[in-house]
């Protein structure tokens, strides 16, 4: 199955499915790309590693997009601005810092 959800949609899924289904749970927690597989009918390729973190009342985890690669015209359009990403498969885009 071929899907046209973005990034974000399907993480969503995801979640959604975790909070209401604790075997899809513990599946997707010891064996992430086969509980995506059967959720979505995604395969994912052996070169994407996905690794799965629960939440608790004491723990939370933070996630950080890719380190942006910009050239020197990126980096003059920066200027007075900031960088806007899209997350792990979008593209970033350069968008004027409001004051």
């Amino acid at each position: 199955m071929e899907s046209t959800k973005s990034h974000s949609e399907l993480r969503a899924d995801l979640i959604d499915k975790a909070v209401t289904d604790d075997e899809f749970r513990s599946r997707l927690v010891d064996d992430p790309k086969s509980a995506i597989k059967d959720a979505l009918g995604i395969e994912l390729p052996d070169s994407i590693a996905i690794h799965v973190h629960e939440d608790t009342e004491m723990s939370a985890h933070l996630v950080l997009p890719p380190m942006a690669s910009l050239n020197e015209d990126d980096l003059a359009a920066v200027a007075g601005g900031h960088l806007q990403t899209a997350g792990i498969y979008g593209p970033s885009r350069i968008v004027p810092h409001s004051h």
